[in-house]
């Protein structure tokens, strides 16, 4: 059976030689540690396992990375930046047979983590496509609000034709009226 302890260290040292509080990273980012600890934590779960990103009550370096890319990420982007840093990193620890910080043989952690690849890159197509249609029904409502609002302003102008229409016509009776009573009082018809 194949040695695994150099193979440990060699390997998770690249993510765990440093350690940092959320105080730290709060501070790095202009955040409060609370927002860092509770809000995104939560995010930067989704790319990469907890085990990766905490020892104990500190952070790794990994999730000290993630933290500071995480930080310039606009909100409407955080999903399409989930897929996109898992694509990126999880080759790092996927390639050497860690799957949920467990070290596995060379040969099952390579199959495993084959799967895993395979596995996340279908979940960032999924998740980058749900983006897209999430985009596309807000495209949709704001055109269903123009549309509606066309609707109204075609009322209006029809409206608004209908009540020129009455207007004149009613003007011109009044008016022809008025001259035929006019006719009369001038000595007009006599009948």
């Amino acid at each position: 059976m194949n040695d695994t302890a150099p193979y440990i260290e060699t390997n998770a040292q690249t993510y765990t030689e440093r350690t940092y509080t959320a105080q730290q990273i709060a501070e790095e980012n202009n955040v409060t540690d609370a927002t860092v600890r509770n809000r995104w934590f939560t995010w930067i779960c989704k790319v990469a396992p907890p085990a990766l990103l905490k020892q104990g009550k500190s952070y790794t370096e990994l999730a000290h990375t993630l933290f500071n890319e995480f930080a310039k990420v606009d909100k409407s982007e955080r999903i399409a930046w989930v897929a996109d840093a898992k694509a990126r990193y999880s080759s790092e620890w996927g390639s050497v047979g860690v799957i949920d910080c467990e070290v596995m043989p060379d040969v099952v952690g390579g199959t495993l983590a084959l799967l895993q690849t395979n596995l996340q890159a279908s979940n960032n197509a999924l998740s980058l496509e749900l983006a897209e249609v999430t985009d596309f029904i807000g495209q949709l409502n704001a055109v269903d609000a123009d549309y509606s609002q066309a609707e109204l302003e075609t009322w209006a102008a029809n409206g608004a034709k209908k009540a020129v229409a009455q207007f004149k016509t009613e003007e011109i009776a009044r008016a022809q009226t008025l001259n035929a009573l006019r006719q009369k009082r001038m000595g007009g018809d006599s009948q």
